[in-house]
């Protein structure tokens, strides 16, 4: 049965020399694996790359336990984000918590959102940091956790008049060093509270 969704990118690693190995964020479905064949001819825009946002045509093997990518047809490509060491640092440490925790992932239409508009910051060259904070705290938000009444008042006060400035208002294009210190320690702080409060799977 062949059906088309449109996902994004959140891993790609070889399998064998025939294959691509997928992990797919959708609308739809969720975060899943699936596999694409390589093939000699294929240009730049039919062969996945990390972050891309695509319409692919899946077919599910007849055992119903593998999907395969039969069309890819690319709409966006970010690779801005790869121009930018802590964009791409900060957007894959983004992707590979996605990926580890799929299982626990939030409604999948409102975590495709939240992750599209986080690579799309990623991309823009917005500060990473920030962006990646307001993504974790938006993603913890939205899967229930307790985040505002259980760590919010575990951070010091310098530390949550800077989570509150970060948090709500929309992430700049430069922050300067103590600013992107600041907001790394915030980052740390929610990311130790996750590992102690939540069944969420931090990768280092």
């Amino acid at each position: 049965m062949l059906k088309q969704e449109e996902a994004l990118i959140l891993k790609t690693e070889p399998s064998g020399e025939s294959f691509l190995k997928l992990h797919v964020l959708t609308a739809e479905s969720g975060i899943f694996l699936c596999l694409k064949r390589l093939s000699k001819k294929a240009d730049r825009s039919t062969t996945p790359d990390l972050f891309d946002q695509a319409a692919v045509m899946l077919e599910t093997s007849q055992q119903g336990t593998m999907r395969f990518v039969k069309e890819y047809q690319l709409i966006r490509r970010r690779e801005r984000i790869g121009y930018n060491y802590r964009c791409l640092q900060n957007a894959s440490r983004l992707s590979r918590l996605l990926v580890s925790n799929a299982a626990h992932m939030p409604e999948s239409e409102v975590l495709y959102e939240l992750t599209a508009r986080a690579l799309d910051a990623f991309a823009e060259g917005k500060a990473p940091e920030i962006v990646l904070l307001k993504s974790l705290y938006v993603l913890l938000k939205d899967e229930g956790y307790p985040v505002r009444e259980s760590w919010w008042p575990t951070l010091s006060s310098d530390l949550k008049a800077a989570a509150k400035r970060f948090l709500q208002t929309a992430a700049p294009n430069r922050i300067d060093l103590n600013e992107r210190n600041s907001c790394e320690r915030i980052e740390q702080h929610l990311t130790e509270w996750m590992r102690q409060q939540t069944d969420l799977v931090m990768p280092d």
